[in-house]
Protein backbone atom coordinates (compact mmCIF):
# COMPACT_ATOMS: atom_id res chain seq x y z
CA UNK A 1 0.00 0.00 0.00
CA UNK A 2 2.84 2.38 0.87
CA UNK A 3 4.48 1.80 -2.52
CA UNK A 4 1.21 2.62 -4.28
CA UNK A 5 0.89 5.91 -2.41
CA UNK A 6 4.48 6.87 -3.17
CA UNK A 7 4.01 6.00 -6.84
CA UNK A 8 0.71 7.87 -6.99
CA UNK A 9 1.85 11.05 -5.23
CA UNK A 10 5.55 11.14 -6.17
CA UNK A 11 5.15 13.34 -9.23
CA UNK A 12 2.82 15.88 -7.58
CA UNK A 13 5.17 16.24 -4.59
CA UNK A 14 8.07 16.74 -7.02
CA UNK A 15 6.14 19.53 -8.75
CA UNK A 16 5.39 21.10 -5.37
CA UNK A 17 9.05 21.10 -4.35
CA UNK A 18 10.17 22.48 -7.71
CA UNK A 19 7.52 25.20 -7.49
CA UNK A 20 8.72 26.32 -4.06
CA UNK A 21 12.35 26.15 -5.18
CA UNK A 22 11.74 28.38 -8.20
CA UNK A 23 9.68 30.83 -6.13
CA UNK A 24 12.56 31.13 -3.64
CA UNK A 25 15.02 31.65 -6.51
CA UNK A 26 12.71 34.31 -7.99
CA UNK A 27 12.45 36.09 -4.63
CA UNK A 28 16.26 36.29 -4.51
CA UNK A 29 16.55 37.35 -8.15
CA UNK A 30 18.36 40.63 -7.58
CA UNK A 31 21.14 38.95 -5.61
CA UNK A 32 21.48 36.21 -8.19
CA UNK A 33 21.60 38.75 -11.03
CA UNK A 34 24.35 40.58 -9.18
CA UNK A 35 26.27 37.35 -8.61
CA UNK A 36 26.06 36.12 -12.22
CA UNK A 37 26.69 39.49 -13.90
CA UNK A 38 29.84 40.29 -11.91
CA UNK A 39 32.94 40.14 -14.12
CA UNK A 40 35.90 38.21 -12.65
CA UNK A 41 38.05 40.42 -10.43
CA UNK A 42 35.76 43.45 -10.71
CA UNK A 43 35.37 45.69 -7.69
CA UNK A 44 32.54 47.74 -9.17
CA UNK A 45 30.00 46.82 -11.83
CA UNK A 46 26.51 47.70 -12.85
CA UNK A 47 23.58 45.40 -13.38
CA UNK A 48 21.06 46.10 -16.10
CA UNK A 49 17.47 46.46 -15.06
CA UNK A 50 16.51 43.82 -17.62
CA UNK A 51 18.83 41.27 -15.98
CA UNK A 52 17.22 41.92 -12.60
CA UNK A 53 13.74 41.55 -14.09
CA UNK A 54 14.74 38.33 -15.85
CA UNK A 55 16.17 36.82 -12.65
CA UNK A 56 12.98 37.81 -10.81
CA UNK A 57 10.22 37.02 -13.28
CA UNK A 58 11.39 33.88 -15.10
CA UNK A 59 11.88 31.74 -11.96
CA UNK A 60 8.67 33.15 -10.46
CA UNK A 61 6.67 32.21 -13.56
CA UNK A 62 8.25 28.76 -13.57
CA UNK A 63 7.43 28.37 -9.86
CA UNK A 64 3.80 29.32 -10.41
CA UNK A 65 3.62 26.92 -13.35
CA UNK A 66 4.97 24.06 -11.24
CA UNK A 67 2.47 24.87 -8.48
CA UNK A 68 -0.37 24.75 -11.02
CA UNK A 69 0.98 21.41 -12.24
CA UNK A 70 1.05 20.24 -8.61
CA UNK A 71 -2.61 21.11 -8.10
CA UNK A 72 -3.72 19.41 -11.31
CA UNK A 73 -1.66 16.23 -10.89
CA UNK A 74 -2.53 15.98 -7.20
CA UNK A 75 -6.23 16.26 -8.05
CA UNK A 76 -5.95 13.48 -10.60
CA UNK A 77 -3.95 11.28 -8.21
CA UNK A 78 -6.37 11.89 -5.35
CA UNK A 79 -9.35 11.10 -7.58
CA UNK A 80 -7.70 7.86 -8.73
CA UNK A 81 -6.88 6.89 -5.14
CA UNK A 82 -10.44 7.57 -3.97
CA UNK A 83 -11.88 5.60 -6.88
CA UNK A 84 -9.66 2.62 -6.00
CA UNK A 85 -10.63 2.79 -2.32
CA UNK A 86 -14.34 2.88 -3.16
CA UNK A 87 -13.91 -0.02 -5.58
CA UNK A 88 -12.16 -2.05 -2.85
CA UNK A 89 -14.97 -1.28 -0.39
CA UNK A 90 -17.58 -2.35 -2.95
CA UNK A 91 -15.69 -5.59 -3.61
CA UNK A 92 -15.54 -6.38 0.12
CA UNK A 93 -19.24 -5.64 0.50
CA UNK A 94 -20.14 -8.02 -2.33
CA UNK A 95 -17.90 -10.79 -0.94
CA UNK A 96 -18.91 -10.58 2.63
Amino acid sequence: MKDKIIALYGIPVGFLLLGFLFLIIGANGEGLASFFSRPPGAMEWSISNNAIKAFNFVPTVLGITFLILFVSTFSISFYTWQKNVLRDIDNETVKG
